[in-house]
């Protein structure tokens, strides 16, 4: 019996092991072409509700940038996670190729979206930091340096600790 439930265990941990190893494969082909590292580059607008924003302004401050757009279904997975940490840290979100302005209000209006938004209609931030696929996060460390880029589902305690670990 105790024979039957060693290979169930080492089965599962084998399974885990190639989900794993999957997962960040896809997650290594997915970030190809974004900066994993080095200064972030500059972002300066205007957000659909009329604010002005620069990264700049926040050096001094972990800041996390999340790439997303309406039509993504990953992204709407992790909205609520991302509205939860804007509570708490500095977070900028950026809906590339969304529509118009009045399009993206309308939709951040029904979903209940708090955090800061800047329409990249045209993709300009977007190419800017190499995002290829929806959602890309980038957590900036106070100096205004790239400390993790995540791209697809992340749970909201892992982008807390890496927020946490760009702020020491």
């Amino acid at each position: 019996m105790q024979l039957k439930h060693s290979r169930t265990i080492r089965r599962w941990l084998g399974n885990i092991l190639i989900f794993a190893m999957v997962y960040w494969a896809i997650q290594a082909y997915q970030s190809r072409g974004s900066p994993s590292s080095g200064s972030a580059p500059p972002i300066e607008g205007t957000t659909v509700n009329g604010h002005t924003f620069s990264l700049q302004s926040l050096r001094g401050e972990s800041v996390l940038i999340y790439f997303w757009a309406t039509w993504c279904g990953i992204c709407s997975l992790t909205r609520d996670s991302i509205n939860d940490i804007a509570k708490d840290h500095q977070v900028i979100t950026i809906a590339t190729q969304s529509g118009s302005t009045a399009e993206i209000l309308e939709y951040i209006n029904k979903h209940n979206v708090s955090a800061s938004v800047i329409n990249d209609e045209y993709s300009v931030l977007s190419q800017r930091y190499g995002v290829r696929a929806f959602p890309s996060i980038f957590i900036i460390d106070r100096n205004g340096e790239i400390s993790d880029v995540e791209v697809g589902l992340s749970s909201e305690w892992g982008l807390r600790l890496r927020l946490w670990w760009a702020e020491i």
